[in-house]
């Protein structure tokens, strides 16, 4: 069962199905979500809202740091080897820009139920394996990163089985 999702990324795919479908109704978005059409009717509320107050004005590109806190090489260790290709990340979080592209991709994978982190690990996975076939089968040298056209589909089959 997919994780519940947060009311800033359910309200993102709501605004996403709002701009991809202008007459949808809240019982539609509530039905595609798996929410309660209640929640929907808050969401649409708080969108309205947010679209009446005015655009924050930019903050600077990037902030300066605190005086006292460390630069970034001084958190690195100064005998870890380099990163190759393939490596885990050190961290147990990533963090990536929630820009329109993501949000309209969340939106459509969050139709087949699908809960945001779940959408990225799926499709990391997916890349991933098309890339190490690519390796695998040498249609790629090793470490440089393919050109991913298309994704091959299962032909649907309402029993779940797969070939």
């Amino acid at each position: 069962m997919p994780a519940p999702l947060t009311i800033a990324a359910r309200r993102a795919m709501v605004k996403e199905l709002l701009r991809q479908e202008p007459g949808i109704s809240a019982r539609q978005i509530a039905g595609r979500l798996g929410v309660g059409k209640d929640a929907i009717r808050r969401d649409l509320a708080a969108i309205e809202s947010e679209q009446r107050q005015p655009a924050p004005q930019q903050p600077p590109a990037e902030p300066e740091p605190a005086p006292d806190a460390p630069q970034r090489k001084e958190l690195d260790a100064p005998d870890a080897p380099p990163a190759q290709p393939g490596d885990a990340p050190d961290a147990d979080r990533l963090s990536v820009a929630y820009d329109d592209q993501l949000r309209a991709g969340l939106a459509m994978l969050a139709r087949a139920g699908h809960a945001p982190e779940d959408a990225v690990r799926l499709a990391v996975a997916v890349l991933a394996r098309a890339y190490e076939g690519a390796w695998k089968f040498r249609l790629y040298p090793q470490g440089v990163a393919p050109r991913v056209r298309v994704v091959d589909l299962y032909p649907y089959d309402p029993k779940g089985q797969r070939p």
